[in-house]
C-alpha cells in the first residue's frame, strides 16, 4: 500500500466568502486567486455555526455542536473561560496520528480550550492557545505593532513598525513544514490565523490600496442597526461591546471596511509565502492543501459588525478551496458542502479513508451532491439563542422555537431584507423546508426538536435576564491617535 498524501490546512477566522469568490470585489487576494486556479473552489461552502468555538469543534470532530457539547465560545474573554472540547471527543488530528501514522503540527488559534492540544499529546505547536506555556508554544509577539495616526479599536488601526501575530505564525508554520518535509512520515499540518477577525490592526502598506474607500462603499443591505422591521427579537440589540454600532458614522464604516479588506490582503500575502514554501519543498505533488474559514463577518450588513445569532450569508457562507495533487474532479463542484465534512474530504483525498467510518466517507465533498446546507446556533457568550436553519440555492429558512422564524427568497432578495415568514404565498415552501429541517434534526438526535422549556431569547444560562451584561473583561471601542 502506498503512503498516503500529506494534509495541509490553512484556516482563517471570520473571512467573508465574497472577498474571494465574487468577481470584481474590491478586496485584493492575488495569492488566493492563483491558488484557486490550480485547485478546486467550492462556491457553496457553509459553516455549521457562525461562531468560533462551535464551528471549530465541528471541524475537528465531525460532530454537530449539540453532539460534541461545544455550543458556545470558550477561552479568552468568553463566558466559559475554562471550557474545552472534552477529551472523550477525539479529533481528526489524533485519529490521523494514532490510526494512520501521521506526524502532526499546529500553528495558531485553537479556541477549543487552553493548552488542550498539549493535553491531547500534540506537542509540535507554535503560537497557539492550545499549546502549553511551559513549552513556549502559547501565543507570543515580541515585536508588537505601534499604532500610527488615527485609530478606533477594534474597528480600525494601522502601523508601520511591528508585526501582526499572524505574520509571526506564518513564518513559524513555514519552518514547521520544512521540518515535516524532512521526515519519513506523512503529515498533517495546520496554520490557523486569528485574522481577519477584529481587531482590524493592519500594516499600513496593505491599507494604502484602499485609501479612497468612501462612505458610499457600504453594502446595499446596510440599515440602521437593531431597527430593521420584520426581524426576530434576537436581532434587536447588541450582545458584545463592539457590536453596538449605533455610534458609527458613515466615515467610520468606510474605514472599518477598508481595514478589513487590508487585513485580508495582508493574510493573502502571508499565504503567498506559505504557498512558496510548499513549492520549494516539493509538497504540491504529494499533499492535499485546503484554504477555508470558520465563518464570515457582517461588516455593515444589516447595520451589524462581527457576527451574532442569525444566519445571514455574510456569516454562514465561507471560502473553501482544495488542491488535490491528482487533479480528480469532485462529483459536483456546486454541491453544498459544510465545514463539518472538511476533514473527511481531505482524509479521503489523501488515501487514508480507512480511519473513517462508512458514514464519514460518504460525506467527502468529492463524493456528495447536496442541494442544501444545515446550520445551527445555541448560545453566545452565555446567552441562549436556539436556532436551526436550512439554506438551499433559492431559499433560506430559520426556525426558532421561541422567537420569530425567518424565510428569505434569495433570488429576489439576496440581501435578506424582507422576511417572508407568514405570507400565505410562501406557506408551501415554508412547510417543505420546516419538514426537511425537522427530519434532519431527528436523524442527528437534536434534543431541541423535543424541547419544551427554553430560556427567554438572549437570557443567560445562569438565570440572569437579557438586560444584564456579563463582564467579559473587554473594553468598549476606543478612539485615539498614535505618533505622527
Amino acid at each position: 500500500m502506498s503512503q498516503p498524501l500529506n494534509i495541509i490546512l490553512l484556516m482563517a477566522d471570520q473571512w467573508r466568502w465574497d472577498t474571494v469568490f465574487r468577481p470584481g470585489h474590491v478586496c485584493r487576494t492575488p495569492q488566493l486567486d492563483r491558488f484557486a486556479e490550480r485547485a478546486q473552489p467550492f462556491t457553496n461552502a457553509f459553516t455549521c455555526c457562525p461562531l468560533c468555538t462551535p464551528a471549530r469543534g465541528a471541524l475537528m470532530t465531525g460532530k454537530w455542536p449539540h453532539q460534541n457539547h461545544l455550543m458556545d465560545n470558550v477561552s479568552g474573554g468568553s463566558y466559559h473561560p475554562h471550557g474545552k472540547l472534552h477529551m472523550s471527543h477525539r479529533t481528526y488530528l489524533e485519529r490521523l496520528r494514532d490510526d494512520a501514522g501521521y506526524a502532526l503540527a499546529y500553528c495558531g488559534k485553537w479556541h477549543l480550550g487552553d493548552a488542550t492540544l498539549h493535553e491531547r499529546g500534540i506537542h509540535n505547536v507554535r503560537h497557539s492557545d492550545g499549546g502549553a506555556p511551559e513549552h513556549g508554544t502559547t501565543p507570543s509577539r515580541p515585536n508588537r505593532p505601534k499604532l500610527q495616526g488615527e485609530w478606533f479599536t477594534p474597528f480600525y488601526a494601522s502601523f508601520t513598525e511591528g508585526d501582526t501575530l499572524d505574520a509571526v505564525r506564518a513564518r513559524a508554520f513555514r519552518q514547521q513544514l520544512a521540518q515535516l518535509a524532512a521526515g519519513d512520515e506523512p503529515f498533517c499540518a495546520m496554520l490557523s490565523f486569528s485574522g481577519p477577525h477584529f481587531p482590524h490592526t493592519v500594516p499600513r502598506r496593505f491599507l494604502e490600496p484602499y485609501s479612497d474607500t468612501s462612505p458610499g462603499s457600504m453594502p446595499t443591505n446596510y440599515c440602521t442597526p437593531f431597527c430593521e422591521p420584520g426581524k426576530p427579537v434576537a436581532q434587536s440589540r447588541p450582545y458584545w461591546p463592539c457590536q453596538d454600532t449605533r455610534g458609527l458614522t458613515p466615515d467610520d464604516w468606510a474605514k472599518t471596511c477598508a481595514h478589513y479588506w487590508a487585513f485580508c490582503t495582508h493574510l493573502d500575502d502571508e499565504l503567498g509565502a506559505v504557498f512558496g514554501t510548499i513549492g520549494e519543498l516539493g509538497l504540491w505533488e504529494n499533499s492535499v492543501v485546503a484554504f477555508f474559514a470558520d465563518h464570515g463577518e457582517m461588516l455593515g450588513a444589516h447595520g451589524n459588525f462581527d457576527k451574532g445569532p442569525y444566519f445571514y450569508d455574510e456569516v454562514v457562507r465561507i471560502p473553501l478551496i482544495v488542491a488535490d495533487p491528482a487533479g480528480r474532479p469532485p462529483r459536483d463542484a456546486g454541491s453544498f458542502v459544510g465545514l463539518r465534512d472538511l476533514f473527511p474530504t481531505l482524509i479521503d483525498l489523501a488515501g487514508a479513508s480507512h480511519l473513517l467510518a462508512d458514514a464519514e466517507r460518504t460525506r467527502s465533498g468529492w463524493r456528495t451532491a447536496h442541494d442544501a446546507a444545515l446550520i445551527t446556533y445555541d448560545a453566545y457568550q452565555g446567552r441562549e439563542f436556539k436556532l436551526r436553519g436550512i439554506r438551499t440555492e433559492r431559499w433560506k429558512y430559520t426556525w426558532s422555537p421561541n422567537d420569530l422564524c425567518e424565510l428569505y427568497d434569495l433570488a429576489d432578495d439576496p440581501g435578506e431584507r424582507r422576511n417572508r415568514i407568514g405570507e400565505p404565498a410562501c406557506q408551501p415552501i415554508t412547510q417543505r423546508l420546516h419538514t426537511r429541517l425537522r427530519n434532519w434534526m431527528a436523524a442527528e438526535d437534536d434534543v431541541l426538536l423535543h424541547a419544551r422549556h427554553l430560556l427567554p431569547v438572549g437570557a443567560y444560562a445562569d438565570g440572569r435576564g437579557v438586560e444584564e451584561q456579563h463582564d467579559h473583561g473587554t473594553r468598549p471601542p476606543t478612539r485615539g491617535h498614535g505618533p505622527a
